[in-house]
């Protein structure tokens, strides 16, 4: 009974995380509950790498918590909402959703088309690196303003393309479920998480 209160609690925050967070633009990806300080509720807490430390939490522990956290979302919201904030987050997640086993089943990736999405992920994930490890950061850094706007443009122009690389990848049937399991796009107020992939924009490849 006390999992399922914390659970339950847990999903409530998730709502709220998602869109408090979204409408700020506070959150830059890379967790399921955001992170980067400023916040006191409890997934942000559980992610934060010195909480984690703290609790002693494992990666095991820590890969469960966005399904059990989704699990309790069942209980609170119905199938419909469900449904559409979980095509919000692979939205959120971008390209490295295809990193996700459960996305990797539903879409029936073979051996060879996980191991070249890797490929193509890998090589998007130094790009990224080296841009911001070379100018500070993609909103800031050398140059003033005008570098950090350069910098943000060329990171989204290495996730697009990264975007379209794996699309090519998936045949027509996958394209068309992807499309399906990440739904129209959601556009917060305001800039808010950065991942970026086809499912978000229209698809160059998108089949006729």
């Amino acid at each position: 009974m006390r999992k399922y209160g914390l659970l339950a609690g847990a999903a409530v925050i998730a709502i709220s995380v998602l869109l408090t967070e979204g409408l700020q633009g506070q959150q830059k990806g890379g967790g399921f509950g955001g992170g980067g300080g400023g916040g006191g509720n409890v997934l942000t807490l559980v992610n934060n790498k010195d909480v984690k430390k703290e609790l002693n939490i494992t990666d095991e522990q820590a890969a469960k918590i966005p399904a059990e956290v989704m699990a309790a979302l069942g209980k609170v919201l119905d199938e419909k909402q469900v449904k559409r904030l979980k095509q919000i987050q692979l939205q959120q997640q971008g390209n490295n959703a295809f990193k996700d086993a459960v996305v990797q089943k539903q879409l029936k990736l073979t051996p060879e088309q996980k191991t070249n999405i890797d490929g193509i992920l890998e090589t998007s994930t130094k790009e990224l690196a080296e841009i911001k490890g070379g100018f500070g950061g993609f909103g800031k850094g050398k140059g003033g303003a005008g570098a950090g706007k350069d910098n943000a443009e060329k990171a989204d122009k290495i996730r697009k393309e990264a975007a379209e690389k794996i699309a090519n990848v998936l045949t027509k049937d996958q394209r068309t479920t992807w499309r399906e399991m990440t739904g129209e796009e959601f556009k917060f107020t305001t800039p808010a998480f950065g991942g970026g992939g086809f499912g978000k924009k229209k698809d160059p490849n998108k089949d006729k």
